[in-house]
């Protein structure tokens, strides 16, 4: 029997042998090594500007477990957006590792307090207390007593999207004039006058007794220097004849 014949002969067990080597080595080197053999890693996507729905999904389709995070106010990120992850997107961890999410709240909101009567300090108090800014501050005369607080902007009530400023306007009291000197004057003259000056003709009396050209102011109520508020009522006595 020749060598070549044998050799021919015992090439199918030496496949066979050498198969079987392979599959027991495989098999060994699963059950002791598996790390070592099937990649237990991946890498972490980014899920970034996504809802927290979203990016649970995507997270576990790839095997990494989710939790959230913590939870806060963001100008322009509608809530449950996520904010930042951790561990960050592209680093490569074990499956199943837990990948932690930290959330938008959505806009810091607050309401315009209502400070309309309030004086001017409980009203800075009170809009700096509702995490507003103190926007413009205007003085106006008015009818109220200087210092309240007789007009808001946004209205009491509104609620705005934080950063927000507000802004008041502050009574400076009533508008005060000086009466002028009207005598010698005639009635219409009076009346200008007055009228400039934001005062009213009040109650007019004829003094028929006088000797002065018929209209002409004679006397005044208040007299002439008084200080008084706008708006006020002079009254006036006029001649009634002529010379």
């Amino acid at each position: 029997m020749s060598l070549r014949w044998r050799s021919r002969r015992a090439l199918p067990y030496l496949i066979a042998a050498t198969g079987g080597f392979l599959i027991a080595y495989m098999v060994v080197a699963f059950v002791i090594f598996p790390a070592d053999i099937i990649p237990n890693d991946a890498i972490v996507p980014n899920v970034v500007n996504t809802s927290f729905d979203d990016a649970t999904r995507t997270l576990t389709r790839v095997g990494f477990k989710v939790q959230r995070g913590e939870s806060r106010f963001h100008a322009t990120a509608p809530g449950r957006t996520v904010l930042q992850q951790e561990p960050p997107a592209g680093s490569r961890e074990k499956t199943g590792t837990m990948i932690t999410l930290h959330l938008s709240s959505g806009q810091r909101t607050s309401t315009v307090p209502s400070v309309l009567g309030s004086t001017r300090q409980q009203a800075l108090i009170a809009v700096e207390n509702a995490g507003l800014e103190m926007g413009r501050l205007e003085m106006q005369h008015s009818n109220r007593p200087a210092g309240q607080v007789i007009g808001v902007t946004p209205k009491p009530g509104e609620t705005l999207t934080l950063p927000a400023r507000v802004d008041l306007v502050i009574s400076r009291g009533p508008a005060t004039s000086e009466i002028p000197n009207l005598i010698g004057q005639t009635l219409p003259q009076a009346r200008t006058r007055l009228q400039t000056l934001g005062l009213n003709v009040g109650a007019v009396e004829i003094d028929t007794a006088s000797i002065e050209i018929a209209n002409t102011v004679t006397a005044q109520e208040p007299e002439a220097g008084r200080t008084v508020v706008s708006g006020a009522m002079v009254k006036l006595v006029i001649s009634g004849r002529r010379r």
